[in-house]
């Protein structure tokens, strides 16, 4: 129960950090329209996005998982 919990806190911990990381990003660097969106103008940043946001935070599941044992 305890490796659960400490795997679930590193996917949570790495997830706030991968979106939190995109919104100040977005925000204080783009610095785009209300009306405008970042995914329509590339559109393969969604993909990219998605797929290491994934890679980190099941990679923080896991050694928080393993740093239990």
């Amino acid at each position: 129960m305890k490796k659960f919990l400490y795997s679930l806190l590193g996917f949570v911990l790495a997830s706030v950090i991968a979106w939190g990381a995109l919104l100040l990003w977005s925000g204080l660097v783009l610095q785009l329209p209300p009306g405008d969106s970042y995914w329509d103008r590339t559109p393969y940043a969604a993909d990219i996005f998605l797929a290491c946001w994934l890679c980190l935070a099941i990679g923080a599941a896991m050694l928080a998982a393993r740093l239990v044992c």
